[in-house]
């Protein structure tokens, strides 16, 4: 199950997406993970109760749970907070069971923000110049 709830700003702007929830099931239980890469917080919740809940500001963290006696830890790998991917994977018994893999949008908002301000600067140069 996927959270497919995309927001007004993220259609026309995909690439400030800054929240990432993921869903696993695990028999008759729901594991859900909500990351945000703009504040850094990672929560881990079992049927709507938080687990865990930690402020990842590196790239990888580890969430250890238990559920009917069982051991289970969810890893989150974060490549970049910028341009991704995310990577989640649900381990038990050191075996994966499952996990997401978000891929951010092509698009790079630095890129194209940073090709603005030089356009500007350069278009701003040739007027001053001829001003003077």
């Amino acid at each position: 199950m996927i959270n497919n709830k995309v927001t007004y700003k993220e259609k026309i702007f995909p690439y400030w997406r800054t929240k990432f929830i993921s869903y696993f099931d695990i028999g008759e239980y729901t594991v859900k993970i909500d990351l945000s890469t703009l504040t850094a917080r990672e929560s881990v919740y079992v049927d709507n109760v938080l687990v865990s809940k930690k402020q990842n500001l590196g790239q990888h963290s580890i969430h250890s749970f238990s559920i009917d006696d069982n051991k289970y830890e969810l890893l989150v790998d974060i490549k970049n907070s910028f341009t991704g991917p995310i990577d989640i994977t649900l381990r038990s018994k050191g075996i994966d069971i499952d996990g997401d893999h978000w891929v951010f949008p092509c698009a790079r908002p630095g890129l194209i923000t940073g090709l603005l301000f030089a356009a500007i600067g350069f278009f701003s140069a040739i007027i001053f110049n001829t001003l003077l």
